[in-house]
């Protein structure tokens, strides 16, 4: 699945090097804003493209004495240097674009020319990106995920350069389209960019899914001679979950019997969920009747039995 994952992002390499080359010269020779902001934008796909080939070298690395959770989350933090950059990107075509708008008087009509960049890049980024996130959703890496939204950004910014240098092309009395259509495109790569920020950022801060959680709960509740759960934590790590629970059961089971079923539990959710690759569970003995002691709170697991072993690594689901 590595191999895959590369050369997916050699691919958009190759591809993005040509479009940002091919459309940077239209958008320059043609005088198009909207293409030359275009342009700009698919070089910035080049960059990424180099980080995420970064991110996946040293995301692959097993787990070592520093890092036992493997080294994941470096594309995670690859994903959010991406929204970042393209962030940086669309701000600077806003500004440019905003500085054209004051002088609409010296534009001229654009030649049709520089329309078979944005058709161009509309179908072959599209494509890039079908195929992109279908390897990226299978082999759960955030990183390479990120990069097809980015071609994604590439196909809606190519609309609105296409529409206004198109327009630009037929009167001069429609030249202030092409600025128009540039300062859309930011626009659009801003919300790409937040799309790949936002998860990036949740991820790195621990944040956890309330519902996945609780469905985690439900799950294990089924798993026989557990009598309660509680404490269920989760969190991301590189596109994958680690899961941290409590579960109570009866307390006249010896220690042995208390770990097989906690073996379960691990076994149960480790099949269940793909995305699940190490599990931490704590017993504690079931209580039967209402009581203070009996209800979770930070200092109760001091007073429990718990097996706390790692019960796998996360480069074994990748």
């Amino acid at each position: 699945m590595t191999k895959e994952l590369y050369r997916i992002t050699l691919l958009s390499l190759a591809v993005n090097l040509f479009l940002s080359l091919f459309k940077i010269f239209l958008g320059f020779w043609g005088r198009s804003q909207a293409v030359l902001a275009d342009g700009i934008h698919s070089l910035s796909d080049l960059a990424t493209d180099l980080l995420t080939l970064l991110g996946l070298k040293y995301a692959s690395y097993p787990p070592d004495e520093d890092h036992p959770y493997g080294h994941r989350r470096i594309e995670t933090l690859i994903s959010v240097t991406i929204g970042l950059v393209l962030t940086v990107t669309a701000l600077g075509l806003i500004g440019k674009a905003f500085v054209t708008f004051k002088h609409l008087k010296v534009l001229t009509p654009l030649k049709p020319f520089v329309l078979v960049a944005p058709i161009l890049s509309i179908v072959s980024k599209e494509l890039l990106y079908r195929i992109t996130l279908k390897v990226g959703v299978k082999a759960h890496s955030p990183a390479v995920v990120a990069n097809a939204y980015h071609h994604r950004s590439d196909v809606l910014s190519s609309f609105p350069a296409l529409i206004g240098a198109g327009l630009s092309s037929i009167s001069p009395h429609l030249a202030f389209c092409d600025p128009l259509g540039s300062l859309i495109v930011s626009f659009l790569i801003l919300k790409s960019s937040w799309q790949i920020v936002r998860p990036g950022i949740e991820e790195l801060c621990d944040g956890m899914d309330i519902e996945e959680a609780r469905q985690i709960k439900r799950e294990v509740l089924k798993v026989k001679g557990v009598k309660d759960v509680h404490r269920v934590r989760t969190r991301k790590h590189g596109g994958h979950t680690l899961v941290d629970l409590h579960i109570q059961v009866e307390p006249e089971l010896t220690v042995r019997e208390g770990h097989h079923i906690s073996e379960r539990v691990k076994d149960y959710l480790l099949t269940r969920y793909e995305r699940v690759v190490d599990v931490v569970v704590h017993l504690e003995p079931y209580e039967h009747k209402s009581s203070p002691e009996a209800k979770s709170s930070p200092g109760h697991q001091e007073d429990v039995r718990a097996d706390e072993r790692p019960s796998g690594r996360p480069e074994n689901r990748s």
